[in-house]
């Protein structure tokens, strides 16, 4: 998880503070003029590519509990996810943060797809029941 956050933070820092791509619009801001500042952003990046790896570690250990094929719904559902996200960030200020954002999705979410798995699966524990 912190290789991708680290993949997150970086490639944010290259495209914003770097290139001088432009940030998505401010969530606590009521106007659709003003943009995340870059810092700030490449900082968020790391925290929620953090965030978004425990929550898939959750998440494909969940499906694990339902389904033999984990990695397979866990790929699936990742790609949609990705495909859908790219589609709504098309709105999030202007194309170049559109772009600025889809990029570092597919940077981030490549490797999770693909490193989460079989990080979870050479480190899980077997399941013991109490009762044996």
């Amino acid at each position: 998880m912190l290789f991708i956050g680290g993949l997150a933070t970086a490639s944010a820092g290259l495209m914003t503070l770097g290139l001088g791509m432009d940030t998505p619009w401010a969530p606590w801001e009521g106007e659709d003029t003003v943009m995340f500042p870059a810092v700030w952003f490449t900082l968020a990046s790391f925290l929620a590519t953090l965030a978004a790896c425990a929550a898939g570690v959750v998440l494909h250990t969940m499906i694990g509990l339902v389904t033999s094929q984990a990695d397979r719904w866990w790929w699936g559902c990742g790609t949609v996810f990705l495909f859908l996200y790219g589609v709504y960030s098309l709105g999030s200020g202007t194309p170049e943060a559109a772009l600025m954002l889809n990029v570092l999705h597919v940077i981030v979410g490549v490797p999770a797809l693909i490193l989460l798995p079989q990080s979870i699966n050479n480190h899980r524990l077997p399941l013991v029941s109490p009762l044996r």
